[in-house]
């Protein structure tokens, strides 16, 4: 292997740290619409709650989001717009959408999968709730070696709870996976760059 080559391959990641990254990844939980604030937010404070709840994914000297991203996400119809420049859950919960499947989508494909979502008849809510459910799973799996084989695929009610739309349930639940994937990844990566330090 080149000097070069040798460069650009992290330094192999001992048992411990992979047991600790293992650890912290099938830990994490995304609050649920009901563990949200309930009052409405001012910007900064909703760029706050957004960066900490997707701390997990976050590389070093990265910004997850800023005012002008969330500005560009309401002018594009990504997000709803803020009534008299406050947020509430709906708009939390939306913008964590963005934010996190912006990890492994361009903004055009995580418009898309947002306007499936808006023009469905979902329980919203729901929706969002099992969302975490799905990516929390599905990150802690990547650790798991019996693991199940055969992917689950997200459960999505309407609003008057029935079961909806399979072909929408198992096309969130491949972002999710995707997104999932790239977060071990990056995060395995880091700490290859941590043991060649």
């Amino acid at each position: 292997m080149s000097d070069r080559t040798r460069a650009l391959v992290p330094a192999r990641v001992t048992d411990e740290r992979r047991r600790e990254l293992a650890e912290r990844l099938g830990s994490v939980h995304v609050s649920r619409i009901h563990e949200m604030p309930r009052i409405e937010l001012y910007l900064d404070q909703l760029l706050t709650l957004v960066a900490q709840e997707l701390e997990f994914m976050r590389l070093p000297d990265e910004t997850l989001v800023t005012g002008s991203m969330v500005n560009n996400y309401v002018k594009q119809g990504v997000i709803p717009a803020p009534h008299r420049k406050r947020y509430t859950r709906r708009h939390v919960a939306s913008l964590l959408f963005v934010c996190a499947l912006k990890r492994v989508f361009s903004i055009a494909q995580v418009r898309q999968l947002a306007a499936l979502i808006w023009t469905s008849e979902l329980d919203l809510e729901a929706l969002y709730d099992r969302s975490c459910e799905a990516l929390e799973r599905s990150l802690a799996a990547r650790f798991s070696p019996g693991a199940p084989a055969e992917p689950t695929v997200l459960e999505l009610v309407d609003t008057s709870g029935r079961a909806a739309d399979p072909e929408l349930a198992w096309l969130l639940q491949a972002a999710i996976d995707a997104l999932a994937a790239r977060v071990v990844v990056e995060q395995t990566l880091l700490l290859g760059e941590g043991e060649a330090r």
